[in-house]
């Protein structure tokens, strides 16, 4: 074929006419452009792109809980144009086994796109993390050569259905390799790569299971519904994965949590992580299991990315946990809860906090009130009483010399009612602070060691057996809670990836 036919000819992703979009929930047709995919590819996901009826789509697949890797040119025409950061567009992924309108599909917006350097490849976050039991692709680093076979599995266009239910598969050859893309071609005339196909994988089987070794990105579409009876070519292009593959690890293990807190902010008695997502700088509560586990998220909020600090509270005197922010600006707010998993109106509680790197609540002086604890830049520590409307009297200077403390995280850790400290010092070592119930601590007394990549921390009752526990967040977001035991110690920790 010439170059200039295949501009013209060949297509990325899907464009949803009126019609199309109509036939989302009707039921699937019998015939398909190759079978209905294995329980073995309940990794392939669709992407349906654009606000209201969507005006592309595209395959994917799902690497971790919380990324799918796909095409750069689902996104844009032009692969190059796809910067890292928000999608342009509103983008939404849905995965669930290989069957895509399943009562148990799970659909979530995509947060980020990371697009790979030099090739029309992107990954793509969740902003929620699909459910355990939902298999991930292997990833390889042996690539395909010419003469070997492959299978493509993709959520696209079939020989009689325009958007089908069910994920479907092509067999393949491999007719050309070079440095960073595939040339394939259908192994029989059923075997054909079509519109929203653009971005599923493309796999080889091995006696390890079935391996990620390409993405497909563009094609003759012979056979396809809607293209010209005329059309028979079945040949297509895919781009390679396999030199790809410690890049998209990495990127799926990338950290996202900027800012972490944990209350009881649903109303259903457990305890959640709040957390500020880095990305697209919206609140997020990962409602908790009472067990010391979480589930999914859900976004609470937008607007938080001028929000350096967060910590959680009764701040207001009511039975609802609340939420105190301070700004990047100084201004430091009090959100009260309203017990489902909103807030009333906002509190300006001071401002002038600029300085103030470090923040944690909890009943410090013993009135009965929740408190403010911070950590100022130049290493002193201050009590800020709460008045329990929301806002805090003067500053009471509760000891000094804490420039190398890295993390803070206050409650009752050991059991005597009075809000306690742990906290990370720069060399990775944990301490416990105990009240002594003068406005200050005791000494401190290391607590664990190896906490050096912790990058946040916060107390709560994680488990609802009201003992003081401590939640950390660890690599690309992993919960880690260390469940107490009202004495001031810890047990091993639950680990939740969401």
């Amino acid at each position: 074929m010439s170059s200039r036919r295949a501009r013209t000819a060949w297509v990325t992703g899907l464009t949803v006419t009126a019609a199309a979009a109509s036939l989302l929930t009707s039921p699937a047709a019998g015939a398909a452009t190759g079978p209905e995919a294995a329980p073995s590819y309940a990794f392939t996901a669709r992407i349906l792109i654009g606000d209201g009826d969507p005006a592309r789509g595209c395959s994917a697949a799902l690497v971790s809980r919380g990324w799918v890797v796909t095409a750069a040119s689902c996104f844009a025409d032009d692969p190059a144009q796809v910067t890292e950061g928000q999608p342009k567009q509103k983008a939404t992924v849905t995965v669930s086994g290989t069957d895509l309108y399943a009562a148990t599909a799970h659909t979530s917006e995509i947060a980020e796109l990371v697009p790979a350097q030099d090739r029309d490849v992107v990954m793509a976050r969740l902003a929620t993390s699909v459910p355990t039991g939902i298999p991930t692709v292997t990833l390889t680093d042996v690539p395909l050569a010419v003469g070997d076979e492959a299978t493509f599995a993709g959520a696209g266009r079939t020989k009689t259905e325009w958007v089908p239910k069910k994920v479907h598969t092509a067999a393949f050859k491999v007719d050309g390799v070079d440095a960073t893309t595939l040339a394939i071609s259908g192994k029989t005339t059923n075997d054909s790569i079509c519109q929203g196909d653009t971005g599923g994988p493309i796999l080889r089987e091995t006696d390890n299971g079935t391996e990620l070794v390409g993405l497909a990105t563009r094609s003759w579409q012979g056979g396809c519904l809607g293209t010209p009876e005329t059309e028979t070519r079945n040949n297509a292009q895919a781009v390679r994965t396999d030199d790809l593959s410690e890049w998209i690890s990495a990127t799926a293990n990338r950290a996202w949590a900027r800012q972490l807190a944990a209350g009881e902010f649903s109303g259903d008695g457990k305890t959640d992580a709040i957390v500020i997502d880095e990305t697209d700088n919206k609140l997020y509560a990962h409602p908790g299991d009472g067990q010391g586990g979480f589930t999914g998220r859900n976004q609470i909020g937008v607007g938080w990315g001028t929000t350096r600090v967060i910590t959680t509270g009764n701040f207001v005197g009511d039975s609802n946990t609340d939420l105190v922010a301070v700004r990047d600006d100084g201004t430091l707010l009090t959100y009260p809860g309203n017990g489902k998993g909103g807030f009333g109106t906002v509190i300006t509680a001071g401002s002038g906090w600029n300085s103030m790197r470090l923040v944690a609540a909890g009943d410090f002086t013993g009135d009965k009130k929740i408190d403010l604890l911070a950590v100022h830049t130049n290493g002193t520590l201050y009590i800020y009483p709460g008045t329990g409307d929301g806002k805090f009297g003067s500053g009471i200077v509760a000891g000094t010399g804490w420039t190398g403390m890295r993390l803070i995280a206050s409650d009752d850790f050991n059991g005597d009612g009075k809000a306690d400290i742990v906290a990370v010092h720069d060399n990775g070592t944990l301490y416990m602070y105990t009240n002594n119930g003068k406005n200050g601590f005791n000494s401190g007394v290391a607590a664990g060691s190896g906490w050096k990549s912790t990058r946040l921390i916060t107390g709560g009752d994680l488990n609802g057996d009201g003992k003081a526990d401590l939640l950390a967040l660890r690599g690309a977001s992993t919960f880690y809670t260390y469940l107490g035991n009202g004495r001031g110690n810890f047990a091993a920790p639950v680990i939740t990836q969401p």
